[in-house]
């Protein structure tokens, strides 16, 4: 494992900014790029998914569902490869499938818009690639890195992954223009490419420094989901995700609405989603490199958790009082933000305090079986709901309660990923772990 320095002695002003070691900088480069494309691939593709759940806002639910059956699907079938092959081999071979599934859509995305039944799958299909990859990663993360390391450095590579988000949506834009939807694939199957061989470089790199042996992780292939239901911790952080999501598909799902009702044609869509994708990376980049690590050091894990729950809920008690597309879009972007920009760093800090098994299988298991079916459950909610008549201004008030209870799992949470911590031996020495 990576060694924190701790020696005294003159750094660099970018060291002191990123508060990091001089001996961690090459995997933490290699982990910025890597995360760069990874994301950078994905959301070139991601305002074409908004564009089909604005296609599709009727039916989202049951994409919804599609996607979590899918999800199901596929949990023990990682399960199997994450017990039986090494890191070295599945994690290229999880992301060069995905690479190939997108060349199949390559070929289908033609005309000026696709078939509705290949809309559907490329929505499932997204949804599924996004939550996997990026599950994938951050095991790899958590498994690379020490738990002080996490705190001072997970900020800083969520920083390369929100730089790609940011670069990602511009060239969307770009691209529809000139050469349509199927050039934003080819592009963001390049970036994917890129992504694997960086992920590759880095297993080997962490391999050479530390001298661990590769060995696969070993156990049963459903171990990972038995484990969260017998695990306090893991079942919190099953609850903060799953609270997490009925505000976020609230309002994921009444943008789509508002945007079928006020913009045409499906390019424009892919346009107006890219914008937004764009304007929520740039502030996420900020927090995440500038902000996340100095709050979760300065406030403790436990009020940083709370912080998201109490600031949305400002954000519901507006949209209950005056609704609009462009205020709808406006607390979306501030939800997202802070998503990616101090959630989500911080959710992935959770895991380093758990034990390699539980940090592949039982992450993995919550990051897309568990989402997707709290995004099943969000959705359904949110149907019944608009279809009980009720306006999205008074829906969004009836969401306020449920920040609360969000804020009060996230101080749960937070108080014992702190005590876990603490009875780590030396969070931030080195330490082999096979891979």
């Amino acid at each position: 494992m990576p060694v924190e320095s701790g020696k005294p002695g003159r750094k660099s002003v970018l060291e002191r900014l990123v508060t990091v070691a001089h001996d961690e900088w090459p995997r933490l480069v290699l982990a910025f790029l890597y995360f760069f494309f990874l994301l950078g691939g994905y959301f070139m593709l991601r305002p074409i998914r908004g564009t089909v759940a604005a296609n599709n806002s009727d039916d989202l639910p049951w994409l919804y569902t599609a996607t979590f059956l899918t999800m199901i699907a596929i949990v023990p079938l990682f399960g199997f490869l994450v017990a039986r092959f090494r890191r070295s081999q599945f994690i290229p071979a999880i992301y060069l499938f995905f690479i190939s599934n997108l060349v199949l859509f390559i070929v289908t995305f033609t005309g000026a818009e696709p078939p509705a039944w290949v809309q559907q799958v490329f929505y499932v299909w997204l949804s599924v690639f996004n939550l996997f990859v990026v599950s994938v990663f951050w095991s790899f993360m958590t498994d690379i890195f020490r738990p002080g390391q996490a705190q001072r450095l997970f900020g800083f590579i969520m920083a390369g992954g929100s730089l790609g988000a940011v670069i990602g949506p511009r060239l969307t834009v770009g691209l529809v223009n000139a050469n349509g939807v199927t050039g934003v694939m080819l592009v963001s199957l390049v970036f994917l490419v890129a992504a694997t061989v960086l992920a590759i470089s880095l297993g080997r790199y962490d391999l050479k420094v530390t001298h661990a042996r590769a060995e696969a992780i070993g156990g049963g292939v459903w171990e990972g989901a038995v484990r969260v239901f017998r695990s306090r911790y893991l079942l919190l952080a099953c609850l903060l995700l799953l609270l997490h999501n009925l505000a976020s598909t609230f309002l994921y799902n009444g943008l789509a609405v508002l945007v079928d009702q006020n913009v045409a044609g499906f390019d424009q869509r892919t346009i107006f989603f890219a914008w937004t994708d764009f304007i929520v990376q740039i502030i996420a980049f900020i927090l995440q490199f500038f902000v996340t690590s100095r709050l979760v050091n300065s406030l403790g894990m436990p009020k940083t958790l709370v912080l998201v729950p109490a600031l949305l809920a400002g954000g519901f008690v507006i949209l209950g009082g005056s609704l609009g597309l462009v205020l709808f879009t406006a607390v979306g972007v501030v939800q997202r933000s802070l998503n990616y920009g101090i959630l989500g760093p911080t959710k992935e800090m959770l895991f380093t305090v758990v034990d390699r098994e539980a940090r592949y299988k039982s992450k993995n298991f919550i990051d897309t079986a568990i989402y997707r079916g709290s995004d099943v459950v969000a959705s359904w909610v949110f149907k019944g709901l608009m279809s009980a008549g009720l306006p999205l201004a008074h829906v969004a008030w009836a969401y306020v309660p449920v920040m609360g209870l969000w804020a009060w799992a996230a101080w749960k949470l937070g108080a014992k990923y702190t005590g876990l911590r603490a009875g780590i031996a030396g969070d931030d020495s080195s330490q082999q772990r096979p891979c």
